[in-house]
């Protein structure tokens, strides 16, 4: 890793809510990374306005990604009334709008990811590789049917196209959140917030303090942009063959590890993950310029493909890039514990322990300087703490997900879908029994959730029809 081993700590940001508004010149001071740029007008106060509360549940998750989706799920099953805002007009997250299509660090774990994975495998959208003999890879369209069958099945309220765009914080508690949507600027209110926006969005909304990036520069891992092509008559391939074709023809792909990932049930469709975009992933000119970068690479390397990669690809075309970049890194918010790479070496087990990982810390190069792949370090199984995913900041706030509390290498281990999942499935729990007993999540009795949980994850929840 490049640099001292320093982390880097951001200032609080200021909550946004009724009674208190943003002097410009604060917001300058807090890090704003737009240029000081003197022709460009340097803030706006907004008009105070009357916002219509438009909804009012016992938890609220922000963001349907893995985690979002399994603290909602899991929330339901447990008997609280449960709202999802997300930005897309479908759950999945990663899964689905970032078209990972694989399941990483499920195979060892009950509750949920057994549960996706079986019935994934049950209408035949699931496969096994033998590249990846534990993971399933699955369809894209299969996966969205299945998230929206369940949150019929669950009784779970989702709300698309909605993104938060401020928080009413009052002393250490949120009482709600602000949204933009076509319905314009509306309130929900919610006795139970979860973050679950991969970003931490919510969170630093609240003013919750946060990490980002690794220790010394602040650089994050890249992100990545899929595409899907069609035509082809191969097999799943991994690094070595499709970099060796690009290298001989003069191209050297962002990515080093370029991969095709199979999409059941669909011949000849495949997803081609072979870019890393690099920028800041809360930066809206940066998540602008990647997008651009990522479909004019991908467009170049399919081209490339079909005319040097032999018999297979000869026929292959461009079916579309994914619909949103896949980002690995950006806000880790911190929370009751600080979850450490000294803790992983040492395998730490923990009283409130909510998720096994058994991943690696999977660190994608942050600088394109220092290679186009990533490096691997390896780690024996350990817990995540339930207090890692309460916010310290503010009390009725929890995270799930990689925007948890931990330093940049433990991250990089439990960032994974699967884990996410485990650590929706705590969130969930812990929620319904803050609503149940009137308390806030650092006072829910860990036995108890402790039990609940395994309870959740021994439960055969699936519906007869599927």
């Amino acid at each position: 890793m490049a640099g001292a081993y320093r982390e880097e700590t951001r200032p609080k940001a200021i909550a946004q809510g009724t009674k208190i508004p943003i002097p410009v010149a604060e917001n300058q001071a807090m890090g704003d990374s737009r240029s000081m740029n003197p022709t460009i007008p340097q803030g706006m106060l907004e008009p105070a306005r009357h916002v219509p509360v438009a909804r009012e549940t016992d938890v609220l998750v922000c963001g349907g990604g893995p985690a979002g989706i399994a603290a909602a799920f899991t929330a339901a099953r447990a008997g609280a009334r449960v709202l999802i805002l997300e930005r897309h007009p479908f759950l999945g997250g990663v899964w689905t709008a970032g078209a990972l299509t694989i399941l990483i660090d499920t195979e060892h774990k009950d509750g949920l990811n057994r549960e996706i994975r079986r019935r994934l495998e049950k209408r035949g959208a699931a496969t096994y590789c033998g590249l990846w003999p534990d993971w399933p890879v699955y369809g894209l369209e299969a996966m969205k049917a299945l998230l929206d069958e369940m949150v019929e099945e669950t009784g779970v309220e989702v709300q698309y196209y909605t993104t938060v765009a401020a928080v009413a914080r009052e002393g250490r508690r949120i009482s709600g959140v602000f949204t933009e949507s076509k319905s314009g600027r509306e309130f929900v209110r919610a006795k139970v917030i979860i973050d679950a926006t991969g970003d931490g969005d919510v969170a630093a909304q609240a003013g919750c303090e946060f990490k980002l990036g690794r220790p010394g520069d602040g650089k994050t891992q890249p992100m990545t942009l899929y595409g899907r092509i069609g035509g082809y008559t191969g097999g799943p391939v991994h690094v070595q063959p499709l970099l060796d074709i690009a290298i001989n023809a003069g191209v050297q792909p962002s990515y080093g590890d370029v991969t095709l990932f199979p999409q059941p049930g669909q011949p000849g469709v495949f997803l081609l993950m072979a870019t890393h975009l690099y920028g800041n992933a809360l930066d809206v000119r940066d998540l602008t310029r990647a997008e651009m970068q990522g479909r004019a690479e991908i467009r170049k390397l399919v081209d490339l493909y079909r005319r040097h990669a032999g018999p297979d690809w000869k026929n292959v075309y461009l079916i579309d890039t994914g619909p949103f970049l896949g980002v690995r890194e950006s806000r880790r918010i911190l929370g009751r514990h600080y979850l450490t790479v000294e803790e992983l070496k040492a395998g730490k087990t923990f009283e409130d322990g909510i998720c096994h990982v058994r991943f690696i810390a999977d660190i994608h190069h942050p600088d394109p300087s220092e290679g186009s792949g990533l490096t691997h370090v390896f780690f024996p199984a350990y817990d995540i703490p339930y207090r890692c995913l309460i916010a310290r900041d503010v009390d009725n706030l929890m995270m799930a997900g990689r925007c948890i509390s931990g330093d940049h290498i433990a991250f990089a281990s439990y960032r994974v879908t699967g884990d996410a999942i485990a650590m929706g499935e705590a969130a969930g729990v812990a929620a319904a029994l803050c609503v149940k007993h009137g308390i806030d999540p650092d006072d829910v009795h860990r036995p108890e959730l402790l039990a609940e949980l395994a309870k959740m994850r021994t439960t055969e929840w699936t519906s007869p029809a599927c």
